[in-house]
Formats: structure tokens, sequence, C-alpha cells
């Protein structure tokens, strides 16, 4: 029930034009298995372990967050997933050595697109590595999201909304744009609001 709910919204929001779907094809692993010398450690997107029934993926570029449909092209079932971590990182020498590579630029070919906890595997009746096809919503290009501190929170804030006074000031416009993170410098603002 819960595939049949996230392929139906995913399919409303791209007939009603509020999202962009994309489609990807590829090879599949199963990361997080009992048998994966890596296995325990938490996930990136969440900080938190992984449970043996979350249906969860890793995936290297889709933001955290995303849900993605997976569909096993060789079984033709199909499970929802959600992205909570980095990966697949294994790739193959032209030697047929398997490595481990984070960077597009580094040698060897990635081994998989995704990779699917036990609990979507098992849904799949998955075995090894597959090739799947992935539909998932595409990502919007979003400003990259930082922790900031409450001083930096406090000044974006003021920027964007300056207390009453500041907006009955003559120079309000001025000091609000020195207060911007886009100002160049202090000095330059100090020297264009006298």
């Amino acid at each position: 029930m819960e595939i049949l709910m996230a392929v139906g919204r995913t399919l409303l929001m791209a007939l009603l034009g509020t999202t962009q779907i994309s489609a990807a094809r590829g090879y599949a692993t199963e990361f997080g298995a009992s048998e994966d010398m890596l296995t325990g450690g938490t996930m990136a997107c969440t900080g938190k372990k992984m449970g043996p029934d979350d249906l969860v993926c890793a995936h290297r570029s889709l933001p955290c967050g995303t849900r993605v449909v997976v569909h096993s092209l060789r079984t033709k079932k199909v499970a929802s997933c959600v992205v909570v971590d980095r990966g697949p990182y294994g790739a193959t020498l032209p030697n047929g050595e398997i490595i481990l590579k984070v960077r597009a630029s580094e040698e060897g070919t990635w081994r998989g697109l995704i990779d699917l906890s036990p609990a979507v595997a098992r849904a799949l009746s998955f075995s090894g590595r597959e090739q799947v096809g992935l539909i998932y919503e595409r990502p919007r290009r979003h400003v990259m999201q930082t922790r900031a501190t409450p001083e930096a929170k406090n000044s974006l804030l003021t920027w964007i909304a300056p207390s009453e006074a500041e907006r009955r000031s003559p120079l309000a416009s001025s000091e609000a744009e020195c207060r911007s993170p886009l100002a160049s410098s202090e000095a330059e603002c100090r020297s264009s609001t006298k």
C-alpha cells in the first residue's frame, strides 16, 4: 500500500506540474546486511542507525529525504524507499579489482547507482547486484543548507525584517544593505552610509 501511495503521489505531482519526475537505470546493491563489513554505522543524512525493517537507500547525489521508487528489472517488483545515506562508493578497475571510489574523477567504474537496505532488497526479491529502474522527483536547485550560529541567524533575520525604527530611518535601506550577508565589506558599508 505504501508503494502505491508513493507512486500515486509522484505521478499526481507530475501531472499537476508542481514537480518534475526523473528516471534512471543502473545497478543496485544491498547495504546494511549482517555480512556487510560497514554495517552498524550511522546514516549520513539522519545520524541514526538503520533499523532492520527501514525502507531506506543510499545515493551519491540525490538530496536527503528524496523518495525513490525502485523497480527490479529481473523480478518486475516495485519498492519505495527514502534517501538517508550516501553511496554506493564501490568501483571496479579495468583489471577487475574492486576499490573504494569517492569522486567521479577517480579511477574505476562505479559498481552501482543506488544502495538498498535489506528491507527494500527483500521487497524486490533481490539477490546481490541487479539492474533496477529508479523514479524520483527531480531535485530543485537549492541553496546549500548549513547550520548557522544564532548570531548569523539574527543578522539574517534583521536584514530580512528590519525593526520599525530602522524602517522609518532615512538611511534604512543602505543600513539594511550593509547588514546583508552579500555586503562586500564592513568598511565599504560604513563609508556608504555616512
